[in-house]
């Protein structure tokens, strides 16, 4: 670590890379059926997940030891490009879509999620404009000003269609907005203009609005639209207080589609149980609290602003998963931080989490100790002898 930065924030650190070693195993274990069916061996994903997992702690690592200032100075330049890249996917050709969606940009053996890109860089940018604003953002025209570069995004995100992307987006878009000092007046306003469009997108679209009935007539539909939902739950049933052994769970067996991506809190609650479930949730709590931590005492408000938003972003895809394994939301395909398959999303996650863990070398707390002891060490002055 870069000595200059001073002490990073050891238990975030521990709990990131705990989390980061129990995604492999759990990788490993909820998708070795589907890769020896579809790919003729057993360890296809596993081999994927533990490669981009040494990248996204070489990642890690680098973003560490860069300093969070230059992300913010460069803000500008990346919206622009996220935008640039969004507008990009919606042009490409059918064949480069999947499941009829454009979401994802292909280099070589590499691809990636435009969103995963957006997301991370509007958190970025909205750090920046807030810090810039200051008191002004309760004026209506900055806050709309703001709000308005989270719509462009959260716009073509929706386009390509990725619905619960956007509406993700927008939730912490918001949450940026509120703790930097926006008026509740404007934000309320702006939650009552978006639950009408939304309302609209879902059941003007025939497969959101399957999910959405599904959803809401699970109990009768679970051979078909609950079906999902259905097996999630009984898989975690099986589970029981202390799980079925790693490896063990039924349910991945081709009974849960995506086991290792959209349901991987399902297959965990199974092979660990109700107990193992506590245990990973208090790791991701603890690591949740270290991260607000952090944002209450980074040094200025763009590290106050930037570790908040990306705190917020891990705590809400964590609880969209978890909500959707257990039947609480309707199913969408939204993956457990740290723990689903998905190498570029594990690749900017852990690359936020350093983004962080540099905020917190920077703290309050460390300046100040910093001071302090170059105060006390500094040597006295000899009195010349008159």
């Amino acid at each position: 670590m870069n000595a200059k930065f001073g002490k990073i924030d050891f238990g975030l650190f521990a709990a990131t890379l705990l989390l980061l070693g129990l995604g492999v195993v759990l990788v490993y274990s909820s998708s070795f059926a589907l890769a020896h069916q579809r790919f003729g061996g057993a360890d296809f994903f596993l081999s994927r997940q533990a490669y981009r997992a040494l990248l996204a702690l070489l990642c890690f690592i680098f973003f560490i030891n860069i300093d969070y200032h230059i992300w913010g100075k460069l803000s500008n330049l990346l919206y622009l490009i996220a935008i640039g890249l969004l507008i990009y996917v919606l042009f490409l050709p059918e064949s480069h879509a999947i499941n009829g969606a454009r979401r994802w940009i292909t280099i070589g053996n590499v691809r990636f999620q435009v969103s995963d890109i957006a997301r991370v860089v509007m958190i970025m940018y909205l750090a920046r404009k807030c810090e810039e604003s200051g008191p002004e953002i309760k004026k209506g025209k900055v806050f709309f000003l703001h709000l308005s570069k989270i719509c462009i995004m959260a716009s073509l995100i929706v386009l390509e269609p990725d619905f619960s992307s956007a509406i993700i987006l927008t939730f912490i878009g918001l949450s940026i907005l509120f703790v930097s000092g926006a008026r509740v007046s404007h934000i309320f306003l702006m939650i009552v203009s978006i639950v009408p469009v939304s309302f609209a997108l879902v059941f003007n679209t025939p497969y959101r609005r399957n999910r959405m009935l599904g959803f809401l007539n699970m109990p009768d539909r679970v051979e078909d639209l609950g079906y999902q939902t259905f097996q999630s739950l009984v898989g975690l049933g099986n589970g029981g207080l202390l799980g079925v052994g790693l490896g063990r769970g039924e349910q991945k067996y081709f009974y849960l589609p995506e086991p290792h991506t959209d349901f991987a809190f399902s297959i965990l609650g199974e092979e660990i149980g109700f107990i193992g479930l506590v245990i990973v949730l208090c790791i991701f709590v603890f690591m949740i609290y270290r991260g607000l931590k952090i944002s209450l005492n980074a040094r200025d408000k763009l590290g106050q602003v930037m570790a908040f938003g990306f705190t917020i972003t891990v705590t809400i895809y964590l609880l969209v998963h978890t909500c959707v394994s257990t039947g609480l939301i309707p199913t969408t395909g939204v993956p457990m931080p740290f723990l689903s398959y998905g190498g570029m999303s594990l690749i900017f996650t852990m690359s936020t989490m350093g983004i962080l863990l540099n905020i917190s070398s920077q703290t309050r707390d460390e300046i100040a100790v910093k001071e302090l002891s170059g105060i006390i060490g500094a040597p006295k002055k000899k009195k010349k002898k008159r």
